[in-house]
């Protein structure tokens, strides 16, 4: 009797203890194995700060990882900031590691431009599953790269260590804890810099190239950050991965994920060094999704709103700031409807230069059309420069829209071309 009354106590003790466990499931958009090492220390960070068993899995699309996330398959996904979505219900919980753009070549190269590396080597991309398709089309236009000279191979292909009299160049989209990049610092291959270094924060040409792509910013590769590489700083760009949900996911449990991964930064650099480089700057990141309400609630802790102290001393200056307010809000819906307009008119443009190219027949034609859709573009970076257009999603989406009815353009100019030889 007494031994069934011990054990009707500790199982009424470990239900109680079980039961504000919460099971969340998980998808990552990756296609590296290393990750995986790193997501392993977030885990069981989660389970060990905010009672969380999650279960991880990994996806090459973030368009399924997403339509997962709708259908509430899932319940958290971690997908690149670059990543083009029309959901709307979705929200941004917590910036995580950067994927920096990393370029490396088995040969030492000076004073050689980005044009001529990748035109000269046979490049190896990491980017199997086309994740960042759209970034590097990006790259290439505003580098002048004609792709048509890309001799490109995958990475798995590539055998660091076999010597080579060819230039080889490997391109990757990764996290630094990517063990290729081990495999090619211990090969005696060299980090490549897409900019000089010090140029950066006088216009170099990598701020150039992420101001008008507002989801990546310039990053910089110390110097001996693996075993004595790069010999010299490297100047390139990254793109966060971003933890994001459904917006009805519950306000305590976005709130919970939030601040334990914010205040257990030194926790997760402990078990995993990679985690230095987290960043929880909201305010510099362009989000794909806005903040979860949790998020907000989280960010804005322990600010109680200053009228509540002073209501009586400053109530005449509410009320004026009311006024003001409402004015400046006119104002600025004024402004944004402007905007709007102002980038529709842009994209009607191009469909329209895209009828045109449809109905045209002869290379002469379609070079002049080419030409026309080339001073469109140049017009729009002038309204964006002179803040007439906002560098958001909005001119990201025409920009990729220019850039595959630039490339239609220039197939058939070639195919007519052909056409009209024979």
């Amino acid at each position: 009797m007494k031994n069934f009354f011990y054990f009707f106590i500790l199982t009424g003790f470990l239900l109680t203890s079980c039961k504000n466990e919460r099971s969340l499931k998980l998808l990552k958009v990756t296609e590296y194995s290393s990750s995986k090492v790193t997501d392993t220390s977030l885990v069981r960070l989660l389970k060990l700060k905010n009672d969380l068993d999650i279960k991880i899995d990994y996806t090459l699309s973030a368009d399924s990882a997403l339509q997962q996330l709708e259908n509430k398959k899932v319940d958290l996904v971690i997908l690149p900031n670059n990543t083009l979505s029309y959901y709307l219900k979705f929200r941004t919980l917590v910036p995580l590691l950067p994927r920096v753009l990393v370029v490396m070549t088995n040969k030492r190269v000076n004073d050689i431009s980005i044009n001529e590396l990748i035109h000269d080597g046979t490049i190896y991309f990491e980017d199997m599953s086309g994740l960042d398709s759209v970034i590097f089309n990006r790259l290439y236009y505003n580098f002048n790269i004609d792709t048509h000279h890309i001799k490109k191979k995958f990475s798995k292909d590539l055998s660091p260590e076999v010597p080579s009299d060819s230039l080889k160049v490997y391109v990757g989209f990764i996290h630094l804890n990517n063990t290729l990049i081990r495999e090619l610092t211990d090969a005696n291959w060299y980090f490549y810099s897409l900019s000089n270094v010090e140029h950066y924060g006088k216009g170099s040409r990598i701020e150039g190239f992420t101001m008008v792509n507002s989801s990546i910013y310039p990053f910089i590769i110390p110097m001996s950050t693996f075993k004595g590489r790069p010999e010299k700083s490297v100047l390139t760009f990254a793109v966060n991965d971003m933890l994001v949900c459904r917006e009805d996911l519950e306000e305590e449990v976005a709130y919970g994920i939030t601040k334990t991964i914010i205040e257990n930064k030194s926790n997760l650099s402990e078990m995993n060094s990679i985690y230095n480089l987290l960043n929880f700057d909201y305010d510099s990141q362009v989000l794909i999704f806005p903040k979860h309400e949790g998020v907000k609630e989280y960010l804005n802790r322990g600010e109680p709103p200053i009228w509540y102290k002073y209501i009586k001393m400053i109530w005449p200056l509410i009320s004026i700031s009311v006024v003001v307010f409402g004015v400046f809000a006119s104002l600025q819906q004024r402004l944004k409807r402007r905007k709007k307009q102002k980038i529709e008119m842009y994209y009607n443009n191009l469909l329209e230069i895209r009828d045109k190219g449809d109905a045209a027949v002869d290379s002469d034609t379609f070079i002049e059309i080419l030409k026309e859709l080339k001073k469109l573009r140049s017009k729009a970076m002038k309204s964006l420069a002179g803040k007439k257009l906002d560098p958001g999603e909005s001119f990201n989406i025409f920009l990729a829209l220019y850039n595959e009815i630039r490339d239609d353009l220039s197939e058939k100019i070639r195919e007519t071309r052909q056409k009209e030889k024979e």
